[in-house]
């Protein structure tokens, strides 16, 4: 379990550094109000996935805190009595 988080933190930037280089023709990427022209396919795939990877931890954080924080009282309940 050691080596568990750097060997899949390994395969993921392997697999970024694959879908970045065999990805190599030039797209524009049309958003709402800006066309962005000159970019791989590649580089769009992972920032996608990087972006998404940060919306869905931020949307995911108040959850978090939240179990954190109730984890934090019911210890201090169990410890005063």
């Amino acid at each position: 379990m050691k080596y568990f988080y750097f060997i899949i933190l390994i395969l993921l930037v392997g697999s970024l550094f694959v879908f970045t280089n065999l990805n190599h023709e030039m797209i524009s990427v049309d958003l709402f109000f800006t066309n962005i022209e000159g970019i791989t396919k590649g580089f769009a795939l992972v920032f996608s996935l990087l972006i998404g990877a940060i919306v869905s931890l931020m949307l995911q954080l108040p959850i978090l805190l939240r179990r954190a924080n109730k984890n934090k009282e019911k210890s201090i309940d169990e410890s005063s009595t």
